[in-house]
């Protein structure tokens, strides 16, 4: 494999997608000072007018000078480099700026591979490239290859990455070793999506990661209706390459995913895209993407399962709104009505159940989901929430055991089992889960360093680790980059809480459950509120939550 990217000066810079290196390490950059750094590099060793910059980079939108200003002085914040006596960006008084460094195209390649391994047990799929003339494809090769990951799970023996972990490395350009080494797996699943018109091409290569080998490739040119043949080709491929053996019926079935037309399909895609995000605004926006594909086939179940899992969020972090649970039991109803072979569509109706307080209800539907895909992590997550939620403390370290275990690079599980287990007096695996935890906090901070949820869910683990500086440092970390996120700023509540600091815990809380925003049954079970209990303010906050 070829690996093509400019080099100068100790760093890395991938102009295709705008992402920038410093050895191992990820120096996130804003989209437009990354395209800024993308026309000067372009025209290295050349003066660049502002006047072609604004042109470049904000096309038809009028801004003022202040816009490149500011970008400029990212970029120096970014490559260390000092305007006065510059090494990268030089300015040129009155006219623009100019690239100065030396640049280097690498062009990394491969020896003849040594011969593949016959059976191989783990696999990451990574978004595909968007190669359409447009180049606004990118929620199809993110919808492509999460199907393809969701179709994967079901393979007995096959542990998948999850989406969180191999779209960081969304057109990275960066080794296939270097990208098997950060996720843990010995494949590689990569490729792109040309779109035009009604025509998809489609081109895939499994790689293995120790030896760079292609163990199958593929191009597909096919109309655009036929992209469910085209995944389920991809599909079974691949796990067939990776077994070395035929699939099983049992197997077979859980690579079918249910169809619809290409326009619906989009619809769901967009809604998908968007979904794990968790804001409000991109709650809001995935509704309205799976009620467009619904409205375009009122049949395709998973679109129906989406839509009771946006509902059901919305009903448990903000606001308990009932009209969100009711919507969330019909579409989910009616996802399993449409769907009674769809894992998703049981882990939505248990979700929706579990904010009814229907606990012994919902276990049944996860359980079904589990029967039919043993390796879907939701299905662990959500029934062990919902055990905690129902007081099953020791059922709920249990299931986020077995997510845990299902997703291995997932830290929130292992987490949320620590604290179960600190519940039980079982400190010894508490220790072991903390640590566990924070490994995999860790490992998930190296491929994002804005990764919000690792912050703070991980500044708790720290403080319970004795490891307070650097509690607190992560907690400030995630709130100065998300003020209003709702993780945040429980998490850094529950911190406060534990540290003695009832006001400035108080103070978080009042940001999000004097807007009815929270999970009352999970707060009444979570220790980290214990200090807080008796204290009428945060009785007459809980007291706003359902």
């Amino acid at each position: 494999m070829t690996v093509n990217e400019h080099r100068f000066g100790g760093f890395r810079f991938d102009g295709g997608t705008g992402r920038l290196w410093s050895g191992d390490r990820e120096i996130r950059l804003t989209p437009k000072a990354a395209a800024v750094l993308d026309a000067l590099v372009a025209h290295a060793g050349e003066p660049v007018s502002k006047e072609a910059l604004f042109a470049s980079v904000w096309a038809d939108t009028a801004v003022t000078d202040d816009a490149l200003t500011s970008c400029v002085q990212e970029l120096r914040r970014a490559l260390e480099d000092d305007p006065r006596q510059p090494r990268f960006i030089e300015t040129r008084h009155r006219r623009g700026y100019r690239f100065i460094a030396n640049l280097e195209a690498g062009v990394a390649s491969r020896p003849e591979p040594p011969a593949a391994s016959s059976e191989i047990s783990s696999i990451a799929v990574l978004p595909f490239a968007d190669m359409s003339p447009a180049r606004d494809q990118d929620y199809l090769c993110e919808g492509l290859a999460e199907e393809l990951i969701n179709a994967l799970t079901g393979i007995d023996g096959l542990r998948v990455a999850s989406r969180t972990a191999s779209f960081q490395f969304r057109a990275s350009g960066a080794d296939i070793r270097e990208v098997g080494r950060h996720l843990g797996v010995a494949t590689l699943l990569e490729g792109s999506v040309r779109k035009a018109d009604d025509r998809l091409r489609v081109t895939v290569q499994l790689i293995e990661v120790a030896t760079g080998y292609h163990r199958w490739s593929q191009r597909f040119d096919r109309r655009l209706d036929d992209v469910f043949a085209i995944q389920d080709e991809i599909a079974e491929s691949v796990a067939t390459s990776l077994r070395g053996n035929v699939l099983s019926g049992h197997e077979k079935q859980a690579l079918v995913r249910p169809q619809t037309g290409p326009a619906a399909y989009e619809f769901y895609l967009r809604g998908r895209q968007t979904l794990p995000r968790m804001t409000h605004a991109d709650l809001h926006s995935s509704r309205e993407m799976f009620e467009r594909a619904i409205g375009l086939d009122a049949d395709y179940s998973p679109a129906w399962a989406g839509l009771a899992t946006v509902h059901a969020t919305l009903y448990e972090w903000f606001g308990a709104r009932t009209e969100d649970l009711e919507t969330a039991e019909r579409a989910s109803r009616r996802a399993l009505e449409l769907g009674p072979g769809l894992a998703e569509a049981y882990v939505a109706h248990g979700f929706t159940l579990s904010l009814s307080g229907r606990y012994a209800d919902a276990a049944l539907e996860f359980e079904a989901a589990i029967r039919l895909n043993p390796n879907l992590f939701d299905a662990y997550y959500y029934y062990a929430r919902s055990s905690f939620a129902a007081g099953d403390i020791a059922g709920s370290a249990e299931l986020f055991g077995k997510a845990g275990a299902v997703r291995h690079e997932d830290f929130q599980s292992v987490l949320l089992q620590s604290q179960s287990l600190r519940m039980l007096g079982r400190l010894d695996e508490e220790r072991a889960a903390t640590r566990e935890g924070l490994r995999r906090v860790e490992h998930m901070l190296t491929l994002n360093p804005l990764d919000g949820r690792a912050l703070s869910l991980g500044s708790l683990a720290l403080f319970h680790d004795g490891q307070w500086a650097r509690a607190i440092e992560w907690s400030q970390r995630s709130l100065e980059l998300y003020p209003d996120d709702l993780s945040a700023l429980i998490n850094a509540a529950c911190l406060s809480a534990r540290a003695g600091q009832k006001d400035e815990a108080l103070g978080f809380l009042e940001r999000v459950f004097a807007r009815g925003w929270g999970k009352r049954d999970w707060v009444e079970h979570d220790p980290d509120y214990d200090t807080l209990r008796d204290d009428p303010r945060f009785q007459k906050l809980l007291a706003n939550l359902k």
